[in-house]
């Protein structure tokens, strides 16, 4: 594998980034290569801003946030460079922190000091960058407006509609969403042109992620190793159901799609993939979330456990009903 300890990934909303993240965490373990993927919403992220802002309410706020990102990336620095691990670092290089500086109107020059600080910090781990490409934004923007769900749409839209860059262009409502990510994608385009470290842009437009795969493995410099685990459809249907907290409003309904197990515990139709680890233990494409499905002294299936980094789901137990 290439010299690095951290891989950075980015690119617009729903692009990919989570799911690859998560198969780069698997093919480094499976290369005997120790490897820390954080998820970018996940509990406790070292570069995690204080809170949810999308907005500056006033120029100390932006200074704040400007001030303060710098810092948690050194931080994040200085102890990935004493680790034994790579590191898997999905959004937070640009969606997480350029793009709030774009979408409220930063002048570019500010913005582009900002992201040669960034730079300068994580230069000692000479970082890899993988960045993914749109050629059609309104296509994928809508794209993964249907996959997420009418709930999750409402809640990007009327967010992103309060934004200085919708409200100053004039465009209102889904189009003007549409125009901030596409703007915002061309900005990043050149940002990543000036990136002096090593990096890939793949346009990852016609999912085909068989390919993208042997491009990140040739990237990275590492083998390409399949783990696959076999569980038939028969073995599948078995685990489908409603599960409920025995106490607490937390459910998840598993079931069957083309043949894939999902499930909606998120949002609707996450896939629900086998572990190879051991039996009736799979995982979430996308999220660090862990399902274990528990049999009773018959051999059915009477609930599930949940594990991972999400303090919301870490050690539930769910009840089949």
């Amino acid at each position: 594998m290439i010299k690095t300890k951290l891989i950075l990934i980015d690119g617009i909303t729903g692009s990919g980034k989570s799911t690859t993240a998560q198969f780069l965490a698997g093919q480094l373990r499976l290369n005997g290569i120790k490897a820390k993927w954080y998820h970018e919403t996940e509990d406790s992220h070292p570069l995690a801003y204080e809170e949810d802002v999308e907005v500056f309410s006033s120029n100390q706020e932006r200074d704040k946030f400007l001030k303060t990102i710098p810092k948690l990336w050194r931080k994040f620095s200085k102890d990935a460079e004493i680790s034994d691990h790579v590191h898997i670092i999905e959004s937070h290089l640009l969606q997480d922190t350029v793009r709030i500086l774009f979408q409220n109107n930063l002048d570019e020059t500010r913005i582009s000091t900002f992201v040669k600080e960034i730079e300068d910090i994580i230069e000692p781990l000479n970082p890899a960058l993988l960045y993914f490409k749109q050629m059609d934004v309104e296509h994928s923007i809508r794209k993964v407006w249907k996959r997420r769900g009418e709930d999750w749409k409402n809640w990007f839209v009327d967010s992103d509609i309060q934004t200085p860059f919708v409200k100053s262009s004039g465009i209102i409502g889904e189009t003007g969403v549409i125009k901030l990510w596409a703007e915002y994608q061309n900005f990043t385009d050149k940002i990543f042109e000036g990136y002096g470290f090593k990096k890939l842009c793949i346009d990852n437009s016609e999912g085909n992620w068989t390919t993208y795969h042997q491009q990140m493995m040739k990237f990275l410099s590492l083998n390409l190793i399949s783990e696959t685990v076999d569980v038939n459809i028969d073995e599948k249907r078995i685990l489908c159901g409603t599960y409920k907290e025995k106490e607490g409003d937390l459910s998840c309904s598993v079931k069957l799609l083309d043949e894939n197990l999902v499930c909606d515990l998120i949002w609707p139709d996450i896939r629900v993939l086998p572990d190879a680890t051991r039996k009736n233990l799979f995982y979430l494409e996308s999220f660090p979330i862990n399902i274990e499905f528990i049999e009773n002294k018959d051999g059915s299936v009477e609930s599930i456990h949940l594990s991972g980094s999400r303090e919301a789901f870490d050690g539930k137990r769910l009840i089949r009903v």
